[in-house]
């Protein structure tokens, strides 16, 4: 099929499609207000800037050249007494649009806004021509009311046209079931039906509650579905409005009730969508400087490992050479007491220094996760405080797969368990402990417990304490709690790393 036919076919469809679907909402437009001309001005203008909204540019002289046709013949059947001045204020209304047809593709909170002033300043204009006759008033009521009407309802469906991936029919579909999306259909129909008893039902003496009542579907459509939830339920309680047939003796009631619900829903979806759009950022935001966060925690502790590296490789072998040579001081010269005396000494000293050391290595980086799996270490760390010893009992219960856990992550448990047990050992005054780690929820679990008498404040050194655990804890996307009721309860929670 050559590009020419193509275009031809698809103006052909437009132009039946557009001319069907104006011409019935024209006869819906005639029902309301009684006047063929002004019939013109409700819902059929209201499509025609609703497209025109959203379509290329291409298709716009296609939709005015139809609606034009459309009114030509219309004149010859019906009295169209103010055809030259439909027709000029079509044309007026192609300024606003084309202002911000350059937005058109944009999906967020200013576009409906943008949208929104767009369809007021073709109103105005729409109605500008009939600024010499007494019926620019209800001109200016009709445009406002068919343009806020069913434009959004354009945009919805056009948004869900070009934003949704199809994927064409073929055999390997037809096994495929159909998703109806019952929850979202009954959702909707049991709001329309609630909409529809409200306008009916209502006993006169609550009538002025009617506009109160329309507004609640708009919420509640909006609050799940955002700004399309929004405009969809501002277009059922139009059609409830005008099915209610309760508006006979006064047609102005019900265009400024039409206007006055979707002028609200219009407004409340973009105020959702703006919400909607701000959490969005702040979740990425939170998502982002988490990861930042997590980052420095295992820089951090990537350096604290090199510097523990070399601290031990580079002072282990000093002090190593340090006795050496006071051992041979010591054999070189065995009959002079004060050469032995301060041989002896020196290597005391060296001996003094690879513990202060070794001590300083343990709080940079702890050894045990070395050489150990985390829960190694954590039986190692118990049985180095000698916790049965000090009529402690102990029970260690893990469920972790420590392949799931980031370096950052199992130094941070491990840092965990060993400042709650240093707290226990202190503080507590505890007879029984029990150490609890298991994965659940995409999350790691730990839980330090014991029966003794609780933490008192101010406990734990700074930097690494609770206080500090909890810091570290947070970094990484997760929370430290802490509970005294029956003795002292410390919990972790971790997101796992997706692998």
């Amino acid at each position: 099929m050559t590009p020419l036919l193509s275009r031809l076919i698809s103006v052909a469809a437009s132009v039946c499609i557009f001319s069907a679907a104006w011409f019935c909402l024209w006869s819906i437009s005639l029902h309301l207000v009684q006047r063929p001309e002004l019939a013109v001005l409700l819902f059929p203008f209201g499509l025609r800037l609703g497209l025109m909204l959203q379509c290329p540019r291409g298709y716009w002289p296609v939709l005015l050249a139809s609606e034009w046709m459309l009114l030509i013949w219309l004149s010859h059947q019906v009295a169209l007494a103010h055809l030259p001045l439909l027709m000029v204020g079509g044309v007026l209304t192609l300024l606003p649009v084309a202002l911000i047809s350059r937005y058109r593709h944009q999906r967020d909170w200013r576009t409906l806004l943008r949208q929104g002033a767009a369809l007021i300043a073709a109103a105005l204009l729409q109605s500008l021509p009939w600024a010499g006759q007494q019926e620019m008033l209800n001109a200016l009521l009709l445009t406002l009311t068919g343009g806020l009407t069913l434009a959004p309802t354009c945009l919805v469906i056009w948004h869900y046209l070009t934003r949704t991936r199809w994927q064409p029919l073929g055999p390997a579909l037809i096994s495929q079931p159909v998703n109806w999306r019952a929850r979202h259909l009954i959702w909707y129909l049991l709001l329309f039906i609630i909409s529809l008893g409200l306008q009916l039902g209502l006993p006169a003496e609550l009538a002025r509650f009617t506009p109160f009542c329309l507004a609640l579907p708009i919420i509640a459509l909006a609050w799940h579905y955002g700004w399309q939830g929004a405009l969809i339920a501002t277009l059922m309680n139009a059609i409830a409005l005008i099915a209610s047939q309760t508006w006979h003796d006064h047609p102005v009631d019900l265009l400024l009730s039409l206007l006055a619900q979707s002028l609200t829903g219009l407004l409340l979806g973009a105020g959702i969508q703006r919400l909607r759009e701000l959490n969005q950022s702040l979740q990425h935001e939170l998502a982002r400087n988490r990861r930042l966060a997590e980052r420095l925690v295992e820089t951090e502790e990537s350096v604290r490992q090199e510097v523990a590296r070399e601290l031990h490789d580079d002072i282990g072998q000093t002090i190593t050479a340090i006795r050496t040579q006071a051992g041979i001081v010591q054999r070189l010269a065995p009959d002079n007491g004060r050469v032995i005396q301060s041989g002896a000494h020196i290597e005391q000293l060296s001996l003094g220094v690879y513990d202060s050391v070794r001590r300083l290595l343990g709080r940079l980086r702890p050894r045990q996760l070395d050489d150990l799996s985390l829960e190694q270490a954590v039986r190692s760390l118990m049985r180095e405080m000698e916790l049965d010893d000090r009529g402690i009992v102990s029970h260690l219960d893990w469920h972790i797969d420590e392949n799931l856990l980031s370096e950052g992550q199992r130094v941070t448990l491990f840092r965990v368990c060993q400042e709650g047990l240093n707290n226990i050992v202190k503080h507590a005054s505890a007879s029984a402990v029990m150490l609890k780690g298991w994965q659940q929820d995409e999350r790691v679990m730990l839980v330090i417990e014991d029966d003794g008498c609780g933490l008192p404040s101010g406990s734990g050194q700074q930097g690494f304490g609770l206080a500090g655990m909890r810091e570290r804890v947070a970094a990484l996307g997760g929370t430290l709690a802490i509970s005294c009721t029956h003795g002292t309860r410390v919990s972790v929670h971790l997101p796992l790393r997706t692998v």
